[in-house]
C-alpha cells in the first residue's frame, strides 16, 4: 500500500521525550545526564550508569493523543550503547519509532550516532510506510560545569512510501548548559527545523531541597511555557511536567517519567 496523506503538523509526535526535558523548555541538545538523549542528542548519552526509563505525555488531556516511550542505556569499555522505543497516536494515525544508538568520547570530545526506524499508519485504509533515518551529534565539556553540543537529525533525508512523498523531519540544533554549583542548571539552544523558522529553547533546573528539583522553560516558534518537578535518588528518579502553548485553548499537556539506574 502507498503512503498518501500527512497528518496535520499539530498532531505530530513529540519532538522531545522526557518529563525533565519537557519542563526545561525542550532545551536538550547540551542537557547532561539525560536518559532520553538517544532521542534528543546522541553525543550527550550518559556514560556514567546503566539506565532503564519510561515516559508518557497526554496532549491537552486527551487520552487519544498520547506519547509513550522507553529507553535503555548501557555503558561499556567500548562506548555506550542505547536502545529506545516510542509510540504516538490513536486509531486514525499512529507513529512508532525504534532507535539504536552509540556514543563514545576521546579527551573530552564526545560523539554519537543513532539509527531511527519510523513506521506510520493511517486508519481508514490509507495504508502504512516506514523509513530509516540517521542522527548524529557532537559535544564537548569545555569546563566541568559547561557543556556545548550540536546535533542533526535524519541527515540521510529519508522519505516515507514508494513515491517518496513525505520526508522524516530534519532539524539542526546547537546549545549549551551551565551548572551553577549544586544549586541550578541552565540549558539553552537554537533549534532549526528545515521547514520552519529558527526557534529558541531555554530552561532552568533548581535543586530546591535534598534532590527535589524545580524546573521551568520556554520555547519560541511555537511559543510554549512549561514547568515541572522531579526527585533524584541514587538508584532512581521520577519527574512530572506540564506544557502549554501560548495561543492554545485546548488545555495543558501533562507528562511523567521514571528512571531506574545502577
Amino acid at each position: 500500500m502507498t503512503w498518501t496523506v500527512c497528518p496535520p503538523a499539530e498532531l505530530k509526535a513529540q519532538d522531545v521525550i522526557g518529563a525533565r526535558e519537557l519542563a526545561v523548555g525542550q532545551a536538550t541538545t547540551a542537557l547532561p545526564h539525560s536518559p532520553w538523549a538517544v532521542f534528543a542528542s546522541p553525543a550527550m548519552i550518559s556514560e556514567k550508569e546503566t539506565t532503564i526509563s519510561f515516559f508518557g505525555v497526554r496532549y491537552f488531556g486527551l487520552a487519544e493523543v498520547s506519547d509513550l516511550a522507553a529507553s535503555v542505556t548501557y555503558p561499556t569499555k567500548a562506548g555506550v550503547f542505547a536502545a529506545a522505543a516510542h509510540r504516538y497516536g490513536y486509531d486514525l494515525f499512529s507513529e512508532n519509532r525504534m532507535r539504536a544508538g552509540y556514543k563514545n568520547s576521546v579527551r573530552g570530545f564526545h560523539y554519537g550516532l543513532v539509527l531511527n526506524y519510523s513506521h506510520v499508519v493511517q486508519g481508514g485504509g490509507y495504508g502504512s510506510a516506514g523509513a530509516l533515518g540517521i542522527d548524529i551529534g557532537l559535544a564537548a565539556s569545555i569546563l566541568p560545569e559547561l557543556w556545548i553540543a550540536a546535533k542533526a537529525t535524519n541527515v540521510n533525508q529519508p522519505t516515507y512510501g514508494s513515491r517518496n512523498e513525505e520526508e522524516l523531519p530534519r532539524n539542526l540544533s546547537m546549545g549549551f548548559s551551565y551548572r551553577l554549583s549544586d544549586i541550578a542548571l541552565l540549558s539553552t539552544e537554537l533549534f532549526k527545523d528545515v521547514r520552519f523558522p529558527v526557534a529558541y529553547r531555554g530552561g532552568v533546573e533548581v535543586n530546591i531541597f535534598n534532590g527535589l528539583m524545580g524546573r521551568v522553560g520556554i520555547t519560541t516558534a511555537p511559543r510554549t511555557f512549561s514547568a515541572g518537578f522531579g526527585y533524584l535518588h541514587s538508584a532512581w528518579s521520577a519527574s512530572v511536567a506540564v506544557q502549554r502553548h501560548a495561543n492554545n485553548v485546548l488545555g495543558y499537556s501533562p507528562a511523567v517519567d521514571f528512571k531506574i539506574s545502577w
